[in-house]
């Protein structure tokens, strides 16, 4: 049922697409074109997540108030690592290109980014633990997986395709050191000690939140144009300044 109603909204998805970049100037940044994007990528993260399991796993957690003050204390890790790593580090490298702030859009995208990833991190942690690895290789593979993903993903695709420009150049490897490094970790090890698939997911959320505010990423109707994928040097800002 799930895959039936996910296979309809991304060919209703990928017509749209179609459509609107026929009309589109060649190699120009669209927001409503990044928007079908992200929602095609959403299908296909919720998708794997209904095949793996992930998201009957998330969707079937039962939680009442926990009274494990290791939980409480590692959750408090977590959220300390991802609002000082997405919304204190992170913005200091991105740059917003003066684009408009829309509070409701933007908490929206963010929301469907981050859940999307979420979904996506959890499903590569369930095909691993269906291995019968231990728990540590689980974390370990699941790192390296993920990681290597997310860095051939952003890099040729995301950052080109989906994100409007927001990168400064000298803050690529700040980035991954000092933001998504300890967010994976902080985070796998919540889900390794404590098995919550709900806070883990809740956690990806927070950080594509953080980061779709920190970018102003347009709402799906904004008049912002731009050539894609471009990165900016921090230098040069500072010179221009």
């Amino acid at each position: 049922m799930w895959l039936a109603v996910l296979a309809v909204a991304a060919l209703v998805l990928w017509g749209l697409h179609e459509h609107w970049r026929r009309a589109a100037p060649t190699g120009m940044y669209l927001p409503r074109l990044a928007w079908l994007r992200a929602g095609l990528y959403g299908c296909a993260c919720l998708a794997l997540a209904t095949t793996t399991g992930a998201l009957s796993r998330l969707l079937d957690a039962r939680h009442s108030v926990s009274t494990d003050i290791g939980w409480w204390t590692l959750t408090a890790v977590c959220l300390a690592v991802i609002i000082i790593a997405y919304g204190v580090i992170w913005p200091k490298g991105t740059f917003t290109d003066g684009r408009e702030c829309h509070p409701f859009q933007v908490t929206t995208f963010g929301v469907l980014w981050g859940m999307s990833q979420g979904l996506l991190f959890l499903s590569v942690w369930q095909l691993l633990s269906l291995a019968g690895w231990p728990v540590l290789w689980v974390v370990v593979g699941s790192y390296l997986l993920i990681g290597g993903y997310m860095g051939v993903w952003h890099r040729f695709v995301w950052d080109i395709h989906v994100s409007p420009p927001h990168n400064y150049s000298e803050w690529n490897g700040r980035k991954v050191l000092f933001c998504h490094t300890p967010n994976l970790v902080a985070c796998l090890a919540h889900l390794a000690i404590h098995g919550d698939a709900q806070v883990f997911v809740l956690l990806q959320m927070l950080a594509l939140v953080l980061c779709a505010w920190a970018m102003r990423f347009p709402a799906f109707n904004d008049s912002y144009r731009a050539t894609p994928g471009v990165e900016r040097s921090l230098t040069q800002a500072v010179k221009t300044r």
